[in-house]
């Protein structure tokens, strides 16, 4: 499989005005496939952002090396073409937005990249089809749902073509349905257009249909492998500030009280467990 992400040894710290430090991320080593559904988690402060801007060659790390499809993001005269390639989303679509009607302000990344400008009206139709909003194409932005909002701002992205999407905390200010609406297209994208994607979220549920988990905590990765693997290891998870999804939680206590019933991740898994019994 080829890699479109490594990290070797990556450290990377803040300094203040008074020279004093603070750890954003701390001798990361790990790599992510092209097509691979990765999601990150952790808590407020334990180095999500700060990897996800690493990803991006927004921060350059101190120690160590970021690799993006091959390209070091140390080398100054890539970094254009580096950010090409990876689309970031943010956790406030509102700062994302650039323009009052919304086929303009899809198009705007794009037309930044010199695309001409019958290619650019493509872009733009195809990556409001697949967010579901080509209905809005003419309406303004501003008076969409959080939801719909954050929809927008990833066919902003997708408009210029990504290899990789990262999500960092874009579900965070949505209500339940925005936060379904969101990734149901986040999902639809790896799935049909086999694009990368990197989640990084606090909601332990968004991570169940992952390829990869890594925890984070205090700017390390303390736990990492497949959603099962990943919250089988409830000391990691608890020592990093976070919870299981509630199926695996009840499966757990229900196994630790002696039931023969295996670790679930969905409700479905939890019934169908239960059944069983």
């Amino acid at each position: 499989m080829k890699k479109v992400i490594e990290l070797r040894n990556v450290s990377y710290d803040y300094k203040s005005s008074a020279d004093e430090r603070t750890t954003g991320v701390k001798n990361i080593s790990l790599t992510v496939n092209k097509g691979e559904f990765v999601v990150l988690l952790g808590h407020n402060g334990s180095g999500k952002s700060t990897l996800a801007k690493l990803l991006n060659a927004f921060l350059i790390p101190d120690q160590g090396d970021v690799i993006i499809n091959g390209i070091n993001t140390k080398e100054e005269k890539r970094v254009f073409e580096i950010r090409s390639k990876v689309g970031m989303v943010f956790q406030n679509p509102d700062n994302q937005m650039v323009a009052s009607i919304i086929e303009d302000d899809i198009a705007f990344g794009a037309e930044n990249l010199g695309v001409e400008r019958q290619e650019l009206i493509r872009r733009v139709d195809w990556a409001l089809q697949v967010v579901n909003m080509h209905a809005h194409k003419k309406r303004t932005p501003f008076k969409l749902s959080g939801g719909q909002k954050q929809r927008i701002a990833i066919a902003a992205i997708l408009a210029m073509l990504p290899e990789i999407l990262i999500l960092d905390e874009s579900t965070a200010m949505l209500d339940p349905k925005g936060r379904e609406e969101v990734l149901d297209v986040v999902r639809k994208l790896n799935s049909e257009q086999g694009m990368t994607v990197i989640l990084i979220t606090h909601y332990m549920e968004e991570a169940v249909d992952a390829d990869k988990v890594f925890i984070m905590n205090e700017g390390e990765i303390v736990a990492s492998g497949s959603p099962r693997e990943v919250f089988d290891n409830e000391k990691a998870v608890y020592e990093a500030k976070l919870e299981l999804p509630v199926a695996c939680k009840i499966s757990h206590m229900l196994k630790k009280d002696g039931f023969d019933i295996p670790s679930c991740l969905t409700v479905d898994e939890l019934v169908e467990g239960i059944c069983r019994l």
